[in-house]
């Protein structure tokens, strides 16, 4: 009997735990709140299933550059073992540049970010819903998996209370 339930554990061990799914954030955002529709949006489509939200999401963000922006011609592997890895930087410019840089360079990146998934997901159905700051940083997070996931949910749950921007 003890040979059993020892089996029995064992074989229930061996599985993997199922990975934790981010918490889905409150979208209901008074309308003060709201930011500026061109830079803090979420994308919703109706009907769409979490796995296809999920690929899709997953197969656009392979043209965000994080880290670095990088410069044309761009250009995106098929197969990468690492597409958060920022791309190294080698140019330079100098103690003043370095300063503007500094200042100039998180817009830049939020603004290629957003132009690079804009124009990836709207042809493939997706619209794009108005959302505040804080909202928008919280959905688009350093960890890019997790990312994924919380914008698949959100891609694939009810129709955001938000407005709805144009293209």
């Amino acid at each position: 009997m003890k040979a059993y339930l020892a089996a029995a554990f064992l074989a229930a061990s061996s599985f993997p735990a199922p990975a934790q799914q981010p918490v889905m954030p409150d979208l209901n955002v008074p309308a003060s709140d709201l930011g500026d529709e061109r830079k803090f949006f979420v994308f919703h489509k109706a009907g769409v299933s979490l796995e296809q939200a999920r690929a899709d999401l997953g197969f656009c963000s392979r043209y965000i550059a994080r880290g670095q922006q990088r410069f044309l011609p761009d250009f995106v592997a098929w197969k990468h073992a690492d597409p958060a890895r920022p791309v190294p930087n080698n140019l330079n410019y100098g103690l003043v540049g370095v300063a503007i840089m500094a200042i100039i360079d998180g817009p830049i990146d939020r603004s290629i970010r957003q132009a690079r998934m804009m124009r990836c997901m709207l042809p493939r159905g997706y619209a794009r819903y108005r959302t505040s700051e804080a909202l928008w940083k919280r959905i688009n997070s350093d960890d890019l998996a997790s990312a994924i996931e919380l914008q698949a949910q959100i891609a694939s749950g009810p129709v955001p209370p938000a407005p709805r921007t144009l293209p």
